[in-house]
């Protein structure tokens, strides 16, 4: 017998492995003057959580890891929406990271 929490405990989605072939998103420390809009979000569940967020006309991608003391976040280069998006659903399929 399958046994369900209910609600789920996970409502976002995860992000799948990397892929043999994922190709590298490059990280900065985030500019923290300014205000970032979140739009999407993955499962907080593991040790690592990635915000799609809009930042003026660009949006990027925001990289929360929980380690020891502070958690360590990055941000990712800055794009026009349909490029963010492409990179989102890339991430979440494991083919960049």
């Amino acid at each position: 017998m399958v046994r369900w929490d209910c609600p789920p405990r996970c409502l976002s989605p995860h992000v799948l492995p990397t892929r043999s072939h994922y190709e590298t998103l490059t990280w900065h420390l985030p500019n923290g003057d300014e205000k970032a809009r979140v739009l999407k979000w993955t499962c907080d569940c593991g040790p690592t959580l990635y915000e799609l967020c809009q930042v003026g006309e660009l949006r990027l991608i925001r990289r929360t890891e929980r380690v020891p003391g502070e958690p360590a976040i990055d941000e990712s280069d800055r794009w026009q929406a349909p490029e963010a998006d492409a990179m989102w659903i890339a991430l979440l399929h494991g083919l960049v990271r």
